[in-house]
């Protein structure tokens, strides 16, 4: 089963119709090699040009433009949302589809765009008018495409298929004449035209929609509503939009609009990058605007809670001490987070081998036997009392004198020690409670850690009762909460909301501020300044604070940026979600792939993507390389790649994935264990090919935190690499590309790196920091594939193999693909090993020098003549030489003297004639053309020429070997 197979029926609703379920069983997995790599829209210029001329297109270059003008869409998604989109009106006939209709719906749909799969391939389509040509290219088409297993009367109803995929539009290009094709079988013939044409159409019109908003703003929403009041279909379409993209927070806001609209009985019927249309109650009535934001920022704080309270973030422990994020501070109330601390210390101090408590008491002026007993104390144990009660005074107790006494009191050591003594500093950190906690635990030495919880939990708890009670702790107010809904009140739009605009006066005020002389609250480095920003904390970000600052400039103030509070939350939140540590993130050189839907999701491909994207493990380039070579390197095969982390449960219908939000843009990452560039783009330069094929998304691999773009109609490209490593540019990939480039860009990629792979590395460790030198020696000459594999080889000390002789051999022609110069190299090596194979053959198995004998006179003999010699004069000197070395081999290693029916003399004419020719070769296109003539030139290609030549030569040799057994045994079956 392919990945996008086996995410759909294992995510698909249990009660979905069984017909449905046969065709992503049976035609889904046969449409996917052939359509995925198609354009439904968009699609290289170039690309369109050249198969519009080949069909002879008068305006090849208008067409081929006005094409790649379009954002990229592959014609497997485009059939497959539009079917799937068709498909969710189906209960909302007044008038269920029969079994037959059902199955003509799924097969019309599939070749409506028969016309681009006929362009895709450089064919020209049949004119509307000749149904006879179109009824047998979409039978031709059917049968490639398993409609046989789907239903296996679907010829006899062909006629019907084909009126449907002609007239899937009500425009230009439809003939919706029954009397033009051949008899109908259905029944009712009406019903081709009423309800599935209408039904085809909305499906078709509804993936062409590139933003939630157009069904509002755009013709397309017009001619959508018509088709639901044909269909008879009482229901209306609404949206909602986020003029925004962040990640992880923007699609949490979207998930729970989701959940606040499912409340009011609208059905999510198409998803976008920025929103979901549904289909609402004729007479529905929009959300209350407070009523939602608060929904939401309820969603969006009881998943950074349920994190925080656990310490796993919104904390931070440095050299001072354990420090509060700003947002966990607004979170919770005051009573809130005292009642929770001891969790937080308890996760957070855990130095056991290392404790801070006997550095802090040396800061102490301490008697010789106080020291001596707070020594006995001196833990984890104690870090872990100190550390809470530094924490609650700092963060909510700092004007309150009276809980020192209080503190004091509980751990029964107001004797002991004295108030001032609790208040001991230096350079920030206060090691006076360091004393009281070493001298608790040195009078209760036997207490476990366990108990020692207890005791904080107990601590905790009576300091929340006292400070209630005595009205100590500050009024709760969250500024991040008010930024929250004022940015909810800016980007996020509810059809029949009033639209708000931008609060352009409030963005040119804070940044005014942030860029005052006086001003202590610094710019948002991830974002434009917006909304009100607070110090970069490492407790927040995901990068080292201040990381992203510019040069301070000469003689001026040292510059300092911030973070806002609506990107501060979107930092939490990765934190949480992905369990990254914060502050050191970017050290392992996370490079982040947004992937977006090529304009829309139907619900079943965005909870297949969901799948995906929520259990996605990290790539193994071994095993993909051991895959693709097994698979005789078929890109098709990667859609049986492992690509989750755990085999998929027996059984279809699963519900381990209900709970999840849907990925409106998916955002995952890919980390190196290594340290250099090269090695954090290897894997996702191969994912950002590789998911496009075969999930049909769009994708973005970027090392920035930041999405480049807000949704997929910003962009046209299927894919973007944003400066990515060395490599890419040095194997001339282009950073964007369309959807007919992506099986080459693959290739390509795949190639080097198995080639790396095989050669280069020293597995377990796959060396990846070298592979810029192993690309390099293969673009600058396409023959140093051969070179590379040779020195392996000889390292290895053994021969290739016939499969590892083909296997680079194709791998040569993947490089020289697209390039007339490394094509005509291989063209000529291989060449020339066929001309003096004529004359001299040994066993494949032989030694290089056995096997290029003629190849490595001729050079010698090129490179040793003197420079005014002209070609004939070479070529005579050449040929006489290679006939003397020829005289002095066995009689076996020449062909042409082997058959005696043949006169002597013939044989020895034949194969000096052989030679003269191989010779002429060797001068004039190896050496003359190929080297401009230059000796220097040939010397230094020289090693290059034999490494390629030899594997020709075996090449050709399995070849004829191969060719021969065929022969035979066809002679021996006759």
């Amino acid at each position: 089963m392919t990945l996008l197979q086996i995410l759909l029926l294992e995510t698909i609703s249990q009660d979905t119709d069984p017909i449905l379920i046969s065709y992503l069983e049976t035609v889904l997995p046969a449409m996917e090699p052939e359509f995925a790599l198609i354009p439904a829209l968009g699609g290289s210029q170039q690309i369109h040009y050249q198969n519009l001329i080949a069909i002879g297109n008068r305006y090849a270059q208008e067409n081929a433009k006005r094409f790649s003008d379009k954002a990229d869409q592959n014609l497997l998604v485009h059939v497959l949302n539009a079917l799937l989109t068709a498909w969710n009106l189906v209960d909302h006939l007044t008038k269920p589809l029969s079994d037959i209709e059902k199955y003509l719906l799924c097969l019309g749909l599939t070749l409506h765009d028969y016309n681009k799969y006929c362009l895709g391939h450089g064919e020209e389509s049949p004119k509307v008018s000749n149904i006879n040509e179109i009824i047998n290219i979409c039978q031709e088409l059917g049968k490639k495409l398993n409609f046989q297993a789907f239903w296996s009367d679907w010829e006899q109803y062909l006629p019907e298929i084909v009126y449907l995929a002609q007239n899937t539009q009500f425009k230009a290009g439809t003939n919706a004449i029954p009397a033009n094709y051949p008899l109908f079988t259905l029944a009712d013939s009406r019903r081709l035209d009423l309800p599935l044409r209408r039904l085809l159409a909305f499906g078709d019109i509804a993936v062409h929609l590139q933003d939630p908003a157009d069904i509002i703003s755009k013709t397309g929403g017009d001619r959508l509503r018509e088709h639901l009041r044909f269909l008879g279909i009482k229901k209306a379409l609404v949206y909602h939009r986020l003029r925004d993209t962040l990640g992880i927070l923007s699609n949490g806001i979207h998930n729970a609009t989701l959940r606040f609209a499912k409340d009011l009985n609208w059905q999510p019927l198409l998803f976008f990058a920025q929103g979901v249309i549904y289909l609402a109650p004729i007479d529905y009535t929009s959300p209350e605007k407070m009523e939602l934001q608060g929904f939401i920022w309820q969603e969006i704080s009881q998943l950074l809670a349920s994190s925080m309270l656990k310490g796993e973030i919104g904390f931070k422990r440095d050299g001072k001490g354990l420090k509060v994020a700003p947002q966990t501070l607004e979170l919770f109330t005051p009573v809130q987070l005292i009642r929770n601390l001891a969790d937080v210390i308890n996760v957070k101090v855990a130095n056991a081998k290392v404790p801070a408590t006997p550095k802090r008491l040396e800061k102490l002026e301490l008697t010789e036997i106080e020291r001596q007993l707070l020594e006995k104390g001196a833990d984890l144990r104690a870090d872990r009392i100190a550390e809470l009660i530094i924490l609650a005074q700092r963060e909510f107790l700092a004007d309150s004198p009276e809980f020192i006494d209080w503190t004091l009191q509980f751990w029964g050591l107001e004797k002991q020690i004295t108030a001032e003594q609790t208040q001991e500093q230096s350079g920030g950190v206060n090691y006076g409670w360091y004393r009281v906690a070493a001298n608790y635990i040195a009078n209760h030495f036997t207490l476990s850690l366990e108990d020692v919880s207890g005791k904080l939990v107990d601590f905790c708890q009576q300091l929340a009762d006292w400070a209630t009670s005595n009205q100590l702790l500050s009024s709760h107010s969250s500024s991040t909460f008010e930024v929250f809904n004022s940015y909810l009140e800016q980007y996020l739009e509810i059809q029949g909301w009033q639209s708000s605009t931008p609060n352009l006066s409030q963005e040119l005020s804070t940044y005014i501020m942030a860029k005052t002389q006086s001003s202590k609250q610094p710019i948002c480095s991830l974002s434009s300044g917006e909304f009100i920003s607070e110090d970069q904390m490492d407790s927040v970000v995901l990068f080292k604070p201040q990381q992203y600052s510019n040069k301070n400039p000469l003689g001026g103030g040292k510059i300092k940026r911030g973070i806002s509070k609506i990107w501060a939350l979107e930092m939490l939140l990765r934190q949480a979600l992905w369990t990254v540590p914060s502050g050191k993130f970017e050290d392992q050189q996370p490079v982040f792939l947004y992937i977006f839907p090529a304009y829309v999701y139907s619900p079943q491909i965005a909870a297949a993507i969901r799948s995906l994207v929520n259990d996605m493990k990290r790539v193994n380039l071994w095993d993909v390389r051991k895959h693709w070579l097994h698979e005789d390197m078929n890109l098709d095969s990667l859609r049986s790649l492992q690509w989750r982390k755990e085999e998929a449960e027996v059984g279809r219908f699963k519900d381990k994935y209900s709970r999840a939000d849907i990925p409106f843009m998916g955002t995952v990452y890919t980390t190196t264990r290594g340290k250099t560039l090269t090695e954090a783009w290897i894997d996702p330069a191969f994912l950002t090919l590789a998911l496009p094929i075969l999930l049909g998304v769009k994708v973005i691999a970027t090392s920035s935190s930041v999405p480049l773009y807000n949704s997929d109609n910003d962009f046209l490209d299927s894919v973007i690499l944003d400066a990515p490593a060395g490599f890419w540019q040095l194997l001339k990939l282009s950073t964007s590309l369309r959807i007919q480039e992506l099986s080459v860009a693959l290739k390509r990629l795949l190639t080097i790196y198995t080639i790396h792979l095989d050669n280069r590395s020293n597995p377990p460790d796959a060396r990846w920091q070298a592979l810029n030198s192993t690309v390099r020696e293969v673009i600058t000459d396409v023959l140093n594939v051969f070179s590379i594999a040779d020195e392996k080889l000889r390292e290895d000390q053994r021969e290739a193999s016939p499969q590892e002789v083909q296997r680079y051999w194709k791998f040569a022609e993947i490089f020289a693909q697209g390039d007339t110069i490394m094509t005509e190299k291989l063209k000529l090596t291989k060449e020339l090993v066929r001309q003096y194979r004529t004359f001299y053959q040994v066993k494949w198995s032989e030694s290089s020098h056995t096997i290029l004998l003629p190849l490595t006179k001729a050079l010698e003999e090129i490179l040793s003549t003197p420079e005014h010699w002209d070609d004939e004069e070479l070529i005579l000197q050449g040929a006489g030489i290679l006939n003397d070395a020829l005289d002095r081999q066995e009689v076996y290693k020449r062909p042409l003297l082997q058959d005696k029916s043949i006169p002597y003399e013939i044989r020895k004419q034949q194969e000096l004639q052989a030679i003269h020719q191989f010779m002429t070769t060797c001068v004039k296109e190896l050496f003359g053309q190929m080297c401009k003539g230059d000796r220097a030139l040939l010397q230094e290609y020289r090693n290059r020429i034999k490494s390629g030549a030899e594997s020709a030569y075996k090449l050709l040799a399995f070849e004829e070997k191969s060719n021969s057994s065929q022969q035979q045994k066809s002679s021996e079956d006759q």
